[in-house]
């Protein structure tokens, strides 16, 4: 079914419903990448009002992926209120925004449980940024765990004490600098670097001991991927919520190596096995443009896969929703005013579908945005009623690499804006003398309260801790080092090195499709894939079939290969050859992203492949390596076939400590014949653990 639409005189012509939804979004480079955005402000404006007039019982009856085709579309459209659908299958979607905008908050809800992913998508688009707000706000959602979350008057935030190695020492050591700026209210939640059982345990327990000895009253989470937390929550582990990142269709949740049946597991081990209290324990994270970095976007555009995602969520009736909003890149959304809309586009649509919705507030440090942003994005979030941003000392993840929301942005927030912790947590901070009425006390900023110093913190973490504090902000030495670091990390981001170490060591040099790093930082989906007589050449050149083939890439730092490619690759060649293990032509990759080891492991026919590549700079350093690893790596496999070390640097996992993590892999997988999620599933069942 076509549909047209006229604007001064021009006529659009759109295809079908999902060419409709793409036309009428605002401007993201996802979908201009995937050749699906509106060719002009024009057009972009006609397809709103074709949108407009469009009744949602078209959306319904035209999913962007069809019901026969994915579980996701599936658990949408069977979860819907009947009574809901039918009383508003009628409406427009103009129809609904309006009423959306001028109805009582109670009348709301009668009609949420009658939309789809779709719907809200569709209306999402036809809201300016203040809609966006103005809407969201009148659509709380409250959930409990072991406390409840988005009461109004409440803006909570997740503790986050990431450390690139995992160490229970330095987790605690942010714990406490979070906690005496009356953070951590919504979750206790560690993003690990490794994908072990064993330490997710370990992260978990130390996390439950803390909280019991404080009387803490608040949940943790390690945010491993399901399969690990499963193993770790059958070894004992206290478990209050179980994560997993999800995306909006069923290709996608392949890649990240999920499926229904999967989720499914995992929720019925929670409902018997949890250590939380509540009706509410399960976590969900979702992206723009997580689909079309997967390649399951199935030609839709970035905002409506995204709404997608939060119809799978509410199947599972989870305790905390939060989008990623600027983790995942440029190439996705560009720069801080794209960042801002996706936003709040995401926190409307999550509340809208009934979701207690919070948002990662961030960055990396190759997107055209910095911190002005995410503070106007925070204040925007804390007006429309969000219930949760992240906490991260000084803003500065020294594990994932990026930037996002500081303990101090949250406590200036709730000052400006009248709003609180939740309210056993805030009695608790009150105790202990950091809060009072609500507001950070003289003690607040010190996380000696905790019976650790900021000098004790800052010998087990490289986080920004014991910071200290102006009012609610952070004082000026601070913020100007934030800023210089920053603007560091920025620079190196654009650093075009050829990483001339790699000649000593026999690397055979391969370019990606790209052309320059623009183009890198735009197209990754260029930066995947080479010319048919690039691969020729490789493989006239390279050795056939080797046990291991190593592969470096610059990636967003080539400083990172020049820092630590020299020793990782003797020490891996070494550990082959003791091992009996054939060891391929080395390979570089100018211009390489991930899944060009693919491409490569298909034209060498090569049973393990190691991809050395340079992560995103962070503002502790431009040297951390990652290392993905498959067996019978290939591009008709999914993501998920993938392992990885991650944080290979001086400060953070060295080099020797990284090869043999890599090894033991290795050597699991040639046992196994298989990697990723699947090799963690076998590893799960048998009782072995992943490399420590």
């Amino acid at each position: 079914m076509a549909f047209k639409g006229a604007l001064f005189g021009e006529t659009f012509v759109f295809d079908d419903v999902k060419t409709v939804l793409a036309r009428a979004g605002e401007e993201k480079t996802g979908d201009q990448m995937a050749g699906i955005a509106a060719g002009s402000v024009t057009e972009r404006v006609a397809a709103k009002m074709v949108l407009a007039d469009l009744p949602l019982s078209v959306l319904y009856e035209n999913p962007v992926v069809p019901y026969e085709e994915d579980e996701v579309t599936r658990v949408m459209v069977d979860g819907l209120d009947p009574l809901a659908y039918n009383a508003i299958k009628g409406w427009t979607v103009g129809e609904l925004r309006e009423f959306l905008l001028a109805a009582q908050p109670q009348r709301l809800r009668a009609v949420t449980p009658g939309l789809t992913g779709e719907m809200a998508a569709a209306v999402a688009k036809l809201m300016s940024n203040m809609d966006l707000v103005y809407a969201a706000k009148k659509l709380p959602v409250v959930a409990e765990c072991n406390t409840a979350i988005g009461l109004p008057g409440t803006f909570s935030v997740r503790l986050q004490p990431n450390h690139p190695t995992d160490s229970v020492a330095g987790i605690l050591a942010s714990t406490c600098e979070g906690l005496s700026y009356a953070c951590g209210d919504a979750v206790l939640g560690v993003n690990p670097s490794t994908d072990d059982p064993q330490r997710v345990r370990e992260i978990l327990t130390a996390l439950t001991d803390f909280r019991t000895q404080w009387a803490i009253p608040t949940q943790s989470c390690v945010l491993a991927h399901i399969t690990t937390q499963m193993a770790a929550l059958a070894q004992g582990a206290p478990m209050d919520l179980m994560f997993q990142s999800i995306g909006g269709s069923e290709i996608t949740n392949s890649n990240f190596g999920l499926s229904m049946e999967l989720l499914d597991e995992g929720y019925a081990m929670m409902e018997e096995q949890r250590s939380s209290v509540g009706a509410n324990f399960m976590y969900f994270e979702t992206g723009q443009g997580s689909a079309l970095s997967s390649d399951g976007h199935h030609g839709a555009d970035q905002l409506t896969m995204e709404a997608r995602a939060y119809g799978l969520a509410r199947h599972y009736d989870p305790f905390l929703v939060n989008t990623v909003v600027g983790f995942i890149g440029p190439e996705y959304l560009y720069d801080g005013r794209q960042i801002t809309r996706a936003a709040l586009e995401d926190h409307f649509m999550g509340k809208l579908l009934g979701l207690p919705m919070g948002v990662d507030v961030c960055y990396t440090n190759h997107a055209r945005a910095d911190l002005n942003d995410m503070d106007n994005i925070t204040l925007l979030l804390a007006a429309a009623g969000c219930n949760f941003i992240m906490g991260v000392p000084a803003s500065d993840d020294i594990m994932l690499m990026y930037q996002s929301t500081a303990f101090h942005d949250s406590a200036a927030a709730r000052e400006l804006l009248q709003l609180r912790p939740t309210a056993p947590f805030e009695a608790r901070m009150e105790e202990l003398g950091i809060l009072q009425n609500g507001r950070l006390t003289g003690r607040a900023g010190d996380p000696g309260i905790f019976g650790r110093s900021a000098a004790q913190a800052k010998k087990v973490t490289s986080a920004r801790v014991g910071v200290g504090r102006a009012g609610a902000r952070m004082r000026t030495a601070t913020n100007l080092q934030l800023r210089a670091d920053h603007s560091v990390a920025m620079d190196a981001v654009w650093n075009d090195s050829d990483c001339p170490c790699v000649d000593p060591l026999g690397f055979y040099r391969i370019r990606s499709l790209v052309a320059s790093k623009e183009e890198y930082i735009r197209r990754p989906d260029r930066a995947r894939c080479f010319t048919p007589e690039a691969l020729e050449a490789l493989y006239a050149h390279a050795a056939f079939a080797p046990d291991v083939q190593v592969i470096a890439a610059d990636g967003l730092s080539p400083r990172a290969i020049e820092a630590n490619i020299e020793e990782m690759f003797a020490l891996v060649r070494t550990a082959c050859a003791e091992r009996g293990y054939t060891f391929g032509t080395p390979v570089f990759v100018k211009y390489g992203r991930v899944a060009t080891m693919d491409k490569i492991a298909d034209a060498l026919q090569a049973k393990v492949t190691l991809l050395f590549v340079g992560e995103r700079p962070g503002l502790a350093t431009n040297e951390s390596m990652s290392c993905y690893m498959a067996y019978e790596s290939s591009a008709a496999k999914p993501e998920s076939q993938r392992n990885v070390v991650s944080n290979i640097h001086r400060a953070g996992l060295p080099v020797a400590a990284a090869a043999a993590q890599i090894m033991a892999l290795v050597e699991q997988m040639f046992a196994y014949e298989t990697s990723g999620v699947a090799l963690n599933h076998i590893l799960r069942g048998s009782g072995v653990l992943a490399a420590d």
